[in-house]
């Protein structure tokens, strides 16, 4: 099978389709409902996790698997260079960083030039290969759990991350910038912000983008810079319509089309009510009712 698929619109017109990526290595079922998910929305799009022997079971005959070994070179080499300062494990937080060099050497192996990376507890609605390149290139290198990104821009920031935690001085420069933003523990996520605002100098989108938005987190609200939506049992309160979904902007009549929804932590357990094809489609506004597990209709 090739890197890329193509679906065209007219035969002058073709949309190259890009490869959605999961990366996992213990076996969980959401994690295949999030792949179908992906697939769903994606039906051009190849869809891949790379993990182990005891996840390939999740990969339907419609998604493709590969063993993480294969791809772990340059990732055990990091490890080497990696120092731990943060509350979580060493194990959990050093393979935070290195699924980045896994991901970059699996592209490399495949010919993938550049594709959509999503953590296994996110939940992707929107055809990622329909946007324009515009849309994404502030949001490239935002978010750890959802990105879309080009094999030079990973190649830059795995060297990034290495000369950050190799040379004491950029080591320091990395954990007084996490002091300076809140005192946040040491993860790919405070480098990715650094890499995001300092290397490539793009401006933050919050996740907002192409007319909708890409979940930061379903149990917190938008950046504080941000249009805020409507809340309910401390998480988003999510709309739907003609079985497309959405968040509506508090004090307004507004609705944003929700691209993703990032399920983390315990909103593990609502992935499999919010599968499109059990997502009712009604021409009415309904929303998900978080205590009773149901879709129940808006008040006008």
């Amino acid at each position: 099978m090739g890197a890329y698929q193509a679906f065209c619109k007219t035969e002058e017109m073709c949309i190259v389709s890009l490869p959605i990526v999961f990366i996992h290595r213990t076996a969980e079922d959401h994690v295949g409902l999030c792949m179908q998910q992906a697939k769903y929305s994606n039906p051009s799009s190849r869809v891949i996790l790379i993990g182990s022997p005891e996840n390939k079971y999740l990969s339907a005959e419609n998604t493709e698997h590969f063993l993480l070994s294969r791809f772990y070179q340059s990732a055990q080499a990091f490890s080497f260079v990696y120092k731990h300062s943060t509350s979580n494990t060493y194990e959990y937080n050093l393979f935070c960083f290195q699924r980045w060099f896994i991901l970059r050497d699996f592209m490399r192996s495949q010919g993938i030039e550049r594709c959509c990376y999503l953590d296994s507890d996110v939940m992707l609605y929107t055809d990622i290969s329909k946007r324009d390149n515009e849309d994404f290139d502030d949001f490239t290198f935002e978010y750890t759990w959802t990105t879309v990104c080009d094999l030079e821009k990973l190649n830059q920031f795995c060297d990034y991350a290495t000369k950050f935690f190799r040379d004491p001085l950029h080591y320091q420069t990395l954990l007084q910038f996490a002091k300076e933003i809140g005192d946040a523990p040491i993860s790919d996520m405070v480098l990715f912000i650094l890499f995001h605002n300092y290397a490539l100098r793009r401006k933050a989108t919050y996740g907002i983008v192409a007319n909708g938005f890409f979940d930061h987190n379903l149990n917190c609200p938008f950046a504080p810079s941000c249009p805020q939506a409507d809340s309910q049992d401390g998480k988003k309160q999510i709309y739907q319509k003609n079985g497309a979904l959405y968040c509506k902007i508090t004090g307004t009549t507004d609705y944003l089309s929700a691209h993703s929804l990032h399920f983390q932590g315990h909103s593990k357990a609502y992935i499999p009510y919010f599968r499109s094809q059990d997502i009712p489609n009604t021409d009415d506004f309904m929303y998900f009712d978080y205590p009773t597990c149901k879709w129940v209709p808006a008040k006008p």
